[in-house]
């Protein structure tokens, strides 16, 4: 598991797109991960129509919720 919190840490300030184990789907910035949650800032909910709602503050999403997280870009420092 280090080896995978190594390559979450090192996508940090990158822009993804997660699905939940419930279809749900958000857009954000990550911008923080522990070992039981990833938190989004500047994040959107995603509707299967392609809606976007803006999300207030920042979005805490469990691990073991999340289906899969896409790329949509990566910030290098």
């Amino acid at each position: 598991m280090r080896q995978r919190d190594r390559l979450i840490k090192s996508a940090e300030r990158g822009r993804f797109l997660v699905t939940t184990d419930t279809e749900e789907s958000f857009e954000g910035v990550l911008v923080d991960c522990d070992e039981s949650h990833f938190v989004l800032a500047d994040a959107y909910s995603i509707s299967a129509k392609g809606d976007r709602l803006k999300i207030d503050e920042h979005l805490w999403l469990p691990r073991s919720r999340i289906k899969y997280m896409q790329a949509m870009t990566i910030y290098k420092s």
